[in-house]
């Protein structure tokens, strides 16, 4: 549409009203001149104005033009014209106005205050009230959550009213929430410092005086730490990091006071946090007040007890019995403690799955491999129909639902989940399908499949690194027998794999991988070797060489944070334990018939345990953690049969955290089986057991097949209830109540009885 000249709209509006398209065009067009300041446009507005009125033109005004306004469009000549007499501006004009005032445009105020106007009642909440309050209105009452949060605008003239309002008020619900906002804000804390507003409620107001760093106020107002300890329990536990980290800050808190409540009740101690154990151990040996943290210890985790007594140095109690204890927690392996109190997690003896058919699931059909994503929540699958064509994608485990299938025109041998709902593939070599496709690393996500710049020979491993969305990528270049190399690479979501090493030699071949949780350490192992690989600089250590061809099949290496498992051929289990940096023999045993192995072994995080699966049970293994511990001919703990689990070739896949086991095969059907475990109560704080828990130590010792870690853990476990009870043991019923070790907690400000 042509725009229309200035002479012509001046003519036009002689005849056109403003509510028909021609008189509207036209008047738009005197309006964008005198936004300008044009002399004549501004003359003509003054017409128009005469003729249809202040409403009609205010109206056209406040329409969105083609042409634009300026950036700033109260500030032009046109406004400043149309509003030369307050009485004539329009109410919606004086609501849009304010509503600019406080969204857009802080300059606004001179023209509102000559107005002296307030929005409408019907204007939007809130603004009628804040309107009100900006133009001086005392009486105007307005929501203390709406004052409060225009209190906090300090980069709006309004902000300043609100909180002189605050001022005036001093306490109340507004007040209350300013101040509890203002910890995360340092313009607000020092407003609130400032001029001495604090919460009314005493308890939020010694949280405050802390969070503020107001050390005198705190201490006048709490001198022996109650309204803080009652405060602490209050606050959100997302919040409690910052309370803590400010209470450190402040000289003479009594810190065990106000974790772990008031007086002899060590019922709070035990309901602190593992986080907030940790904090009040830390501050505990900052200032060196041994005595009182002996008094915490047998109270703690068994495994938290052995890391903290590491803490004392040469301090000792002063009481020969309680020496005594100190002296076997601190002679206790925390990993073997860790591990002991892990092997008496209860588990059932038959799972149920929950089967997950993947789309598409018809004619000839096989899963080639599985990932979980990072949080264990997806799984990412890869599989073909035919012997030339694939497909790969995403399942929703919650939902039970496809997030996203792709078919392919070729077959993937490996695929690792990223996260954030992409995959990376790598192009499988068949005798059908062209060796371009084989050479190929694919990202798969919600808009395909694309592959990377980048081609490589045979993949042998693909393994998501944990922490970060990268991945391991293990290939074979030339062939075994003339010229055997074995290339190394780390790549990411939005880049090609890089090369980290070259490893050349006929005893890495057929190369098998495994990759420890935190992603930092890979070992391989082949025919002969077990190297291990360091992902951040890419040193390699020789750690074994078998003196004969042990033939080693996929899937039968696994690591852990501290151990390294083999199954060789034999039915031998093969124990390394870190550090990998040298050449040595293997704890060796005897577990499994040379013609019935394993066809999976990983290392689960909740279980704490190895697994393998043999047939169609899962068998939890008993490793020890540390090479100063035997390993035991009785390796396999507990056998628990996975009812549907497939027997012939099994594709086997566990989550990062341990809890869910995937097992698919030749048809659509994933079974997937929940090995979340039921932690035994011996696990929890040792304030909270009593004599119940004493007693099925005993009986848990007396187990024959009791593994030598839960033998060791159980037997200082025995050792730390016996001392907090001895005074008690065998007097009826008081000895099923948790008592505090040396009697109770009362502890003053100065940390004494």
């Amino acid at each position: 549409m042509r725009p229309v000249r200035l002479s012509t709209a001046s003519f036009l509006l002689l005849f056109s009203p403003a509510d028909v398209p021609r008189g509207r065009r036209a008047l738009q067009t005197v309006l964008d001149a005198a936004d300008t300041g044009d002399p004549a446009g501004l003359r003509i507005l003054a017409r128009a104005v005469a003729r249809l009125g202040h409403e009609a033109v205010w109206q056209v005004w406040l329409e969105p033009r083609v042409s634009g306004r300026p950036a700033r469009r109260w500030d032009s000549p046109a406004p400043a014209e149309l509003a030369a007499d307050a009485s004539t501006v329009p109410d919606r004009v004086v609501d849009v106005a304010w509503n600019d005032w406080q969204e857009h445009d802080s300059e606004l105020w001179s023209l509102l205050k000559r107005w002296n106007r307030p929005t409408t009642v019907d204007a939007a909440f809130p603004a009628h009230g804040l309107s009100r309050l900006a133009l001086g209105d005392t009486t105007v009452s307005l929501d203390p959550a709406v004052l409060a949060a225009t209190a906090a605008r300090f980069d709006h003239p309004l902000g300043e009213q609100a909180r002189d309002r605050l001022l005036a008020l001093g306490v109340g619900e507004a007040v209350d929430l300013y101040c509890a906002a203002s910890v995360d804000s340092p313009d607000m804390r020092e407003f609130c410092v400032t001029h001495g507003l604090a919460p009314s409620d005493e308890v939020m107001r010694a949280v405050f005086f802390v969070r503020t760093a107001q050390q005198d106020q705190y201490e006048a107002l709490d001198p022996d730490g109650a309204l803080l300890a009652l405060g602490y329990r209050s606050v959100p536990k997302k919040d409690r990091a910052a309370l803590r980290a400010a209470m450190a800050d402040l000289n003479g808190i009594d810190t065990l006071r106000v974790l772990a409540g008031q007086g002899s009740d060590e019922h709070h101690f035990v309901s602190l946090t593992e986080k907030e154990r940790t904090y009040l151990v830390g501050q505990l040996t900052d200032r060196g007040d041994w005595a009182r943290l002996w008094r915490l210890v047998p109270l703690m985790p068994l495994a938290e007890a052995v890391g903290t007594v590491r803490r004392f140095g040469a301090w000792r109690p002063a009481a020969a019995d309680a020496r005594e204890l100190f002296e076997k927690l601190r002679a206790a392996d925390p990993l073997v403690v860790d591990d002991g109190l892990s092997a008496v997690a209860v588990m059932p003896s038959r799972i149920e799955p929950v089967s997950l058919t993947l789309p598409d699931g018809f004619g000839a059909f096989a899963v080639h491999d599985l990932d979980f994503s990072p949080d264990g929540q997806q799984l990412a699958y890869a599989g073909s129909r035919q012997s030339d064509r694939g497909f790969a994608g995403v399942m929703d485990l919650r939902r039970r639902s496809s997030l996203f299938h792709r078919s392919l025109e070729f077959r993937l041998s490996h695929v690792a989940h990223l996260g954030q709902e992409t995959i990376v593939g790598a192009g499988a070599h068949t005798h059908s399908v062209s060796n371009a496709f084989a050479k190929k690393i694919f990202l798969i996500d919600h808009l395909g499949a694309r592959p990377l710049p980048f081609e490589i020979g045979q993949v042998s491993a693909l393994e998501r690194l944990a922490g970060k969305r990268a991945f391991l990528l293990v290939a074979q270049q030339g062939k075994a027998a003339s010229d055997p190399r074995l290339e190394v690479f780390l790549g990411a979501a939005d880049d090609s794999p890089a090369q980290l090493l070259t490893l050349r030699g006929r005893n890495l071949f057929p190369p098998r991988t495994a990759v420890s949780p935190d992603g930092r350490l890979a070992v391989l192992t082949g025919k002969r070797d077990v190297l291990a690989t360091d992902l951040g600089d890419g040193t390699v250590h020789r750690i074994h060489r078998d003196p004969v061809d042990e033939g080693l099949n996929q899937s039968h290496t696994a690591l852990s944070s501290s151990t390294l498992v083999r199954i060789a051929r034999s039915g031998a289990l093969q124990v390394w334990h870190a550090p990998y940096t040298s050449t040595r023999k293997p704890l060796t045993t005897p577990v499994w018939p040379e013609g019935d192995l394993p066809t999976a072994i990983a290392w689960s995080p909740a279980l704490h345990r190895f697994v393998t699966l043999r047939d169609t049970y899962l068998e939890i293994l008993d490793v020890p953690p540390t090479r100063r511990l035997p390993l035991s001919g009785e390796v396999i703990h507990q056998l628990i049969e996975l009812v549907h689990a497939r027997r012939e070739r099994p594709l086997v896949r566990l989550s990062p955290q341990g809890d869910v086991l995937a097992v698919a095969g030749d048809s659509p059907v994933v079974h997937l089986y929940d090995l979340s475990p039921q932690n035994s109560a011996l696990t929890r704080p040792m304030g909270s057991m009593n004599a119940e828990d004493l007693a099925e130590v005993r009986r848990l010792r007396r187990q024959q097949d009791l593994g030598p870690t839960a033998r060791r853990a159980l037997a200082l476990l025995s050792a730390c209830l016996k001392h907090r009870f001895r005074h008690d043991i065998g007097i009826g019923d008081a000895a099923r109540t948790a008592l505090v070790a040396d009697h109770e907690i009362a502890l003053g400000r100065d940390g004494t009885e």
